[in-house]
């Protein structure tokens, strides 16, 4: 086993990069987390030999494992006994599956697509202020000089154009009500009756529009402001903020 820790790379904002880290912080596995800023990510990545331009990448000696579904695979590995699995204890694994890829390739895209096709469009001072400053210096220089080719880039790749924040908000709304409905019946968790990597997926995938104290200290930015207070009622978002209270244990990064 490494002696060395491994390091988490991320997008600061991320919520896929939250999913990765909460799984980390679960099992107690201390990690150096380093904010790679973006557009100049798809050159580093490239420099350790990982695939495409995807964020989270843990790189642990030799190993690359990238994305946050791969790296709550890692964790679970490379938990101590004394942890909790995060694994679904539940007769239907082919539902868990479905609730967890649901939300990774739909709930997820859509918050990202929304936050962006509103701070990027309408508030991109701000966008750019939240993107840079966690970087290293030489990161933060380069990518505040190539703002708007990288704003550009962002906006092609996300699907950013008239009328993006309508569509996403209202593939959310669709989703919220989903999640709501298997909420209606009191339930603690989507699935089984222990926490699960379910739960972290809906849970940190959802955490920009929730707003659980736990992960975000600073006042709501005005990009999302009136989504935040939209759905603030909804059960799902409620239910966020629970599982943050009592799932999501301290960070255990290391700088």
């Amino acid at each position: 086993m490494s002696q060395a820790r491994p390091k988490l790379i991320v997008f600061d904002l991320s919520h896929f990069c939250e999913k990765a880290r909460w799984a980390l912080d679960w099992h107690g596995i201390a990690y150096s987390e380093i904010s790679w800023a973006p557009g100049l990510h798809r050159v580093l990545l490239k420099r350790y030999g990982a695939n495409g331009s995807t964020l989270p990448v843990l790189l642990d000696d030799e190993t690359i494992v990238q994305g946050s579904s791969a790296i709550i695979d890692w964790a679970e590995n490379r938990a101590q006994a004394s942890t909790l699995s995060l694994n679904p204890q539940t007769k239907d694994l082919a539902e868990a599956q479905a609730i967890e890829r649901r939300a990774d390739e739909v709930i997820g895209v859509h918050v990202r697509r929304l936050a962006y096709a509103e701070l990027l469009s309408n508030y991109p001072h701000v966008a750019k202020r939240e993107l840079f400053p966690p970087t290293s210096s030489w990161q933060g220089r380069i990518g505040r000089m190539m703002w708007p080719a990288i704003r550009r880039i962002m906006m092609r790749a996300y699907d950013i154009r008239p009328g993006a924040a309508s569509e996403s908000r209202s593939r959310l709304e669709s989703e919220l009500d989903w999640i709501d409905s298997k909420l209606s019946d009191r339930r603690s968790y989507l699935v089984g009756d222990r926490f699960s990597r379910v739960d972290v997926t809906v849970a940190s995938l959802l955490a920009p529009f929730a707003r659980p104290k736990e992960r975000y200290h600073e006042s709501t930015p005005d990009a999302i402001a009136a989504d935040v207070a939209r759905w603030s009622d909804r059960p799902v978002m409620r239910w966020v903020s629970t599982q943050y209270r009592d799932h999501r244990p301290p960070f255990h990064v290391y700088q």
